[in-house]
């Protein structure tokens, strides 16, 4: 990858006369600090990493990964993206000197991310280099997964790299330290890929960048690739962030690249969480495009970069609590309104996922299609009924009524609505609606 030029910080000066008064240089300073970016704090330190089925716990707790990649080495962009929310990040030190993985690791953790320490660029074939690397990294408070080398089955038949090919790394680092889990991302979306790579890995991932020329139910087939695949073990995704060729490039069919918008962005996701994953990592900060361009989201894409706060916010407050609650049996659901014919894949435009928590149920529904549709849901009513009447519709302030567990709703295209229906119990520690303002990109404006 090449190497991206360095990006720093400026800002004018002033020179400011002895006549002003100490009270006036105090209120300066306050409205100086006020306009400085927020600064990340680093998270609690990894003391310990556990798999519990499809979840990664941290320090007993569960933990939802909401990652981006290519900020860390040589992108130096770790504080833009931990201003952001973003709960992790993909590090990659130089690959000669195992002590910059350290500081990679150690970066994103002072920006307020747990680090995928990534050994891919062939940097997993030299065990002497892996041991070092290791040795040097593997007490790092921000240290969360080791990551192999990326897209190994791609170009497939035969693969770049076959799984035996990783068995001495993966049983190397397993044995050096075995607090922290191996990662192994895979492309292509091939069920019998992350089959025959299973054995190699503890995390299993695929990527998926539909947009602008694919539909979205890709992310439904990749995810469900990965799932399957993982049989039991915890399976994440790469989604798109940024376009795939670069913004002058145009597509077969006259169809400009570009950057997917924060509606698809939130579409790609929920849909992903609703077919089972369990840790979102979006591509990419900055991006050397294959005919050369340069996109740095916050530079290329400035207003879509200010959006993903949001969504950060949001799914870290959920993740822990909602998204990595245990799937609850018996949701019926389907289209009353719009198309209800499966299309890519054999999918309809309806994506949905019932979870039961302590306090109730959540309901992840998604609107797969560019098109409006309106859905019917039925959930089952659990010994001592709902504890009302109506459903809250979260971070839209709204109710949707519910009888008997039954309900409808309509869908904008691309659409995600996130129901919860409380049981008649309270839960202490239950993320409360009126914790977070969303989305302030989407909001609808007050009558």
């Amino acid at each position: 990858m090449t190497k991206s030029p360095q990006h720093t910080n400026t800002g004018s000066s002033r020179q400011w006369s002895r006549s002003y008064g100490a009270g006036c240089l105090m209120l300066v300073g306050i409205i100086f600090l006020n306009a400085l970016p927020t600064q990340a704090g680093p998270p609690p330190p990894v003391e310990r990493v556990e798999i519990r089925g499809k979840v990664l716990y941290v320090n007993g707790k569960p933990f939802f990964p909401v990652s981006i990649g290519f900020v860390a080495h040589g992108h130096y962009s770790l504080p833009e993206a931990g201003e952001k929310g973003f709960n992790m990040a993909e590090t990659h030190g130089n690959q000669t000197d195992p002590q910059s993985f350290r500081m990679d690791i150690d970066d994103a953790y002072a920006n307020g991310m747990y680090a995928e320490a990534s050994l891919s660029n062939g940097v997993w074939k030299d065990l002497e280099r892996v041991e070092r690397i290791v040795k040097a990294c593997r007490d790092a408070p921000g240290l969360l997964v080791w990551a192999l080398e990326d897209e190994p089955n791609h170009p497939n038949n035969p693969y770049r790299y076959p799984p035996e090919q990783f068995k001495p790394v993966y049983d190397l680092i397993k044995r050096l330290e075995p607090l922290h889990p191996v990662y192994l991302n895979l492309a292509v979306g091939r069920l019998k890929d992350h089959q025959d790579y299973r054995d190699v890995a503890d995390i299993h991932s695929d990527d998926i960048y539909p947009v602008p020329t694919s539909p979205l139910a890709y992310v439904a087939k990749f995810s469900d690739s990965v799932v399957k695949g993982a049989a039991g073990e915890p399976g994440w995704l790469w989604l798109q962030m940024s376009p795939l060729q670069g913004p002058d490039y145009i597509w077969e069919g006259g169809i400009p690249d570009r950057a997917p918008t924060m509606t698809e962005v939130r579409c790609m996701t929920y849909m992903a969480v609703a077919h089972g994953i369990s840790g979102i990592q979006y591509f990419a900060f900055h991006y050397n495009t294959p005919k050369g361009g340069d996109w740095w989201i916050n530079q290329s894409e400035p207003a879509f970069w200010a959006q993903w706060a949001d969504l950060t916010a949001e799914l870290r407050l959920l993740g822990p609590y909602y998204l990595l609650a245990p799937e609850a049996p018996g949701l019926m659901s389907k289209i009353i309104e719009g198309s209800a014919k499966p299309s890519t894949f054999g999918y309809t435009a309806l994506h949905v996922s019932l979870r039961q928590t302590e306090s109730g149920y959540f309901l992840i529904a998604v609107n797969g299609f560019n098109s409006p549709i309106k859905a019917w849901f039925k959930v089952p009513v659990p010994d001592g009924g709902l504890a009302a009447d109506g459903a809250a519709v979260r971070s839209e302030h709204r109710l949707v009524d519910v009888k008997n567990g039954v309900f409808e709703d309509s869908f904008e295209p691309y659409a995600v609505h996130l129901y919860e229906l409380p049981f008649h119990v309270d839960v202490v520690g239950a993320p409360g609606r009126e914790t977070i303002t969303w989305p302030r990109w989407q909001r609808r404006p007050r009558p």
